[in-house]
């Protein structure tokens, strides 16, 4: 599973990275398509959301990446800015979970 949402991650940075489409719709859409059939069987079957934990997984590190390419978009394509932004993300996770 780990593979999985790392490549999930890894192909909505590739997409934000090379189309630039920060757009809400795109937001929406991907919300949408992560977590409607999880609402629907939910609904159906009387079982709670973090059963199927795979969807919030996925919705959580999608607004990451999102979050991450969106803030200070500019600087996507320098050098230094997006290992900047990695790094400082990635510092700011260590801090929330592990401190």
């Amino acid at each position: 599973i780990t593979c999985y949402v790392w490549m999930t991650g890894f192909g909505n940075f590739s997409f934000f990275y090379v189309k630039g489409d920060y757009g809400w719709l795109r937001v929406i859409q991907m919300l949408w398509r992560l977590n409607f059939s999880v609402i629907l069987l939910m609904w159906t079957h009387g079982n709670t959301w973090i059963l199927y934990y795979i969807c919030p997984m996925h919705t959580f590190y999608f607004l990451m990446v999102y979050t991450i390419m969106y803030t200070y978009h500019s600087v996507n394509h320098s050098k230094w800015g997006i290992r900047s932004k990695l790094l400082l993300f990635g510092f700011a996770i260590y801090l929330v979970w592990d401190v």
